[in-house]
């Protein structure tokens, strides 16, 4: 996955730190695009029993979430 990757799915201001900790991951674009939609609507993930993510998904959801929190606090 590419810088352009990444900004393509989630935005071009994407934060430089989120952008070097996702390709770090060897994720591909699909499994963040996975991450992205689980971070966006986990409720309804959960209500559709759809299991939380494992392996690279998971660690994108972490990063994701982790970004979020942040710029709630800001």
């Amino acid at each position: 996955m590419t810088e352009n990757d990444v900004k393509g799915i989630l935005g071009p201001c994407t934060d430089p730190t989120l952008l070097s900790d996702i390709l770090r991951t060897g994720a591909d674009a699909s499994e963040l695009a996975c991450a992205k939609a689980w971070v966006e609507a986990d409720e309804a993930q959960v209500d559709a029993h759809r299991p939380f993510p494992s392996g690279r998904v998971a660690q994108l959801v972490e990063l994701l979430e982790a970004d979020q929190e942040e710029d709630e606090l800001l």
